[in-house]
């Protein structure tokens, strides 16, 4: 029924949030799941009195079974999307341990559908530059990246729930928009790109997507997604040097950037890691696990999520400058950055 109350982890993060908006938009109850602590900007916004906030954390399986009682349906999307971490075992045990918490507790009380957010992280990608779909095989384990890695585990413990559980799989690609207050890795690259920190770059492919887009095609999965598949909610498929192009045409960007070899920004990358792991103790703007990852062509088909849920992405230009004006309004990117109006 429609005022059952929907359980949403990770509700108040970057895709989440987009998610528990448009649940309440479409009339529906929200049971959102907040970390004890979690910055919950994105749902303070959302006054609606169908929007009930929990407190928990999906490695606590009591806790779990306790406020996930009585919902019928569940998105999860509660992961942590870090490039470095100071121990990389919390990665996987959030974002594959956790999965498997999540969805065990949703088979024990009979949970008539559940959305798993996994990523194009967890999806193989061609030796060509043919884009990727649902069927690519996972050829990424020569890629020293514990995020990739722990989202294709999570993948395979969630798809391993189907046959007693209804749920269906969305991957987004890389998404921009209004809501990154951490920001994301994807965002905080934008950012230090237009701000000026960030001034090279090199061979690679990657797939932008809209934030709320891959909010809407959540819901869509829930409707019309069939039972333990898959489906790729990605968008725009680019080389590195376009994606800069496309975000000088958008915004204006003032900076120029340089073109360097492949091998020096791994380089880069690990010097970043080694000053990270001892010195810093904080995540460096670029590491060795993300250079090697984003040196691969990262181009994905949305074909299957258009053809059965009905998904579509807006142009990338509007996701751009939408992103560009959200970060600049809350403070992430300098006025002096932007072309003056």
């Amino acid at each position: 029924m429609i005022n059952e109350p929907v359980f949403v982890t990770g509700a108040a993060g970057f895709i989440g949030h987009h998610v528990v908006r448009l649940l309440l938009e479409a009339g529906r109850s929200v049971r959102a799941l907040v970390r004890p602590g979690e910055n919950t900007r994105n749902l303070d916004a959302l006054a609606d009195t169908r929007l009930d906030r929990v407190e928990g954390d999906i490695l606590d399986r009591a806790r779990l079974t306790e406020v996930m009682a009585g919902c019928p349906v569940v998105y999860h999307l509660a992961a942590l999307y870090r490039t470095w971490v100071p121990e990389p075992r919390v990665i996987y045990d959030v974002n594959v341990t956790g999965t498997a918490n999540v969805l065990a507790i949703a088979a024990a009380h009979g949970v008539r559908r559940l959305v798993h957010t996994s990523s194009i992280a967890a999806i193989g990608i061609d030796p060509g530059e043919r884009p990727a779909d649902e069927t690519a095989a996972y050829n990424l384990w020569g890629i020293d990246f514990d995020y990739v890695r722990s989202k294709y585990l999570a993948h395979q413990v969630a798809a391993a729930f189907a046959p007693v559980l209804d749920l269906v799989l969305v991957c987004p690609s890389m998404p921009l928009g209004p809501g990154d207050i951490g920001p994301t890795p994807t965002g905080k690259t934008l950012v230090d790109t237009v701000n000026g920190k960030l001034r090279f770059s090199f061979s690679g492919g990657l797939n932008i997507v809209d934030v709320e887009d891959v909010a809407r095609g959540h819901l869509l999965a829930e409707a019309r997604g069939r039972r333990g598949e898959t489906y790729l909610l990605s968008g725009h498929n680019m080389t590195i040097p376009e994606m800069i192009g496309e975000l000088r045409r958008a915004v204006g960007l003032r900076h120029r950037t340089w073109p360097i070899p492949g091998g020096l920004a791994a380089l880069v990358g690990r010097a970043s890691d080694i000053y990270a792991d001892h010195v810093s103790q904080r995540e460096p703007m670029i590491t060795a696990g993300a250079v090697a990852y984003a040196r691969q062509k990262l181009f994905y088909d949305n074909r299957k999520a258009r053809e059965e849920l009905g998904f579509t992405v807006r142009p990338l230009a509007e996701t751009l400058r939408r992103a560009v004006e959200w970060f600049a309004l809350h403070g992430h990117i300098e006025r002096a950055a932007l072309p003056a109006h």
